[in-house]
């Protein structure tokens, strides 16, 4: 077989918080490692999307950071690396699993031959999980986790290094403020993602403007608003959707969490003959639904921006030859503003993400 797929972490309840460490001891290159998140919900209000309970995760080898973001960046650099959406079983009922899947992608696509993790050229590679069950869906009395990584097999692999992920910077916005952010220099840049997982407010709200460029201003390589990198991201990705699912009481407002965080669709159905089902709008990624009377429910859900992030891709994505090459530049800035017209919510920081390529 050209390809198999390992079980690094066999299912391990989570129901106290705190940091799983795995060591990865595996000889064969690796192109994607997947933490699967299961919990089981106490109740039928939601207190958050499933991967709240997934606070990061790291993979580190000594000082070596070949990835750290936080769960909610992991599904979001997925999406934007394949233009699919990792599947999220949002079922906020009593006694039903709510679950994530969180993969992390060390190539172009899956089982690119020439960039992969390469275990053989760390001591001490391992993955880190900071957890916390009782953040995601509905006060669960159950979690667990399980770590799968695909890799080469009987097909040799011999990549020239890997996509290197990892959050660079976090910040709570203000008003009309502007934040500058300094880039790394020392690898090629693919994509940077920059993400505000708001409850109540879209990413474009919360930063309007970006710019970036080099040498403090001398060379300017985007300026924009976050609206125009929204519409080219959707030209390039479409819509994406997801179904979510609940119990709702006689004529209470109940908030659910969805993936979606910009021009979200709803479209649902009860169990319950008559029963109507309304939302409330408003922004980011939690809806306010009530029915006219109790019922179980499903809906299909559809909107851009998982998990509020938004991409800045450099040249052609494929092409690792034509991405954003800093090896002659002395600076390099990413400037974000928030909207200067409305209050904005604080509720959640900004993340920026980088995602580059490190060679061996």
């Amino acid at each position: 077989m050209n390809y198999r797929q390992a079980e690094l972490l066999a299912t391990l309840s989570i129901t106290t918080a705190g940091v799983k460490t795995i060591d990865i001891n595996v000889g064969d290159v690796i192109s994607r490692i997947a933490v699967i998140l299961e919990l089981v919900n106490n109740g039928n209000n939601p207190t958050n999307h499933p991967l709240a309970a997934i606070k990061s995760i790291e993979i580190l080898d000594g000082s070596d950071v070949i990835a750290s973001m936080s769960g909610y960046a992991v599904q979001a650099m997925a999406f934007y690396n394949s233009g699919q959406m990792p599947h999220n079983e949002l079922n906020y009922e009593d006694n039903a699993y709510c679950r994530s899947y969180i993969p992390i992608d060390f190539g172009r696509f899956l089982y690119d031959p020439q960039l992969g993790l390469d275990p053989k050229k760390y001591k001490n590679l391992q993955l880190r999980i900071d957890h916390d069950y009782s953040l995601g869906g509905c006060s669960p009395d159950g979690a667990t986790i399980r770590v799968l990584a695909d890799m080469f097999d009987q097909k040799m692999a011999s990549p020239v290094g890997y996509l290197q992920q990892k959050e660079i910077f976090s910040y709570t916005p203000a008003t009309g403020a502007a934040k500058y952010i300094e880039l790394p220099l020392d690898n090629p840049i693919r994509k940077i993602i920059v993400m505000n997982t708001n409850d109540n407010e879209e990413p474009d709200v919360e930063f309007e403007d970006v710019k970036i460029d080099e040498e403090d201003g001398k060379r300017v390589v985007f300026n924009c608003k976050t609206m125009d990198l929204i519409r080219a991201a959707s030209l390039k990705y479409g819509r994406f959707g997801e179904y979510f699912s609940g119990h709702l009481a006689a004529t209470t407002d109940d908030e659910f969490w969805m993936s979606a965080a910009k021009d979200i669709m709803i479209a649902g159905f009860t169990d319950t003959a008559s029963v109507i089902l309304n939302y409330t709008w408003s922004g980011g990624r939690a809806r306010v639904l009530q029915a006219s009377a109790a019922a179980l429910f499903n809906c299909h859900v559809t909107g851009l921006c998982p998990h509020g992030a938004v991409p800045i891709l450099f040249g052609n994505q494929d092409d690792m030859a034509d991405w954003w090459n800093l090896s002659s530049v002395g600076k390099a800035r990413l400037i974000l503003t928030a909207r200067p017209t409305v209050a904005i919510d604080t509720e959640k920081t900004t993340d920026v993400i980088v995602q580059s390529m490190q060679r061996y």
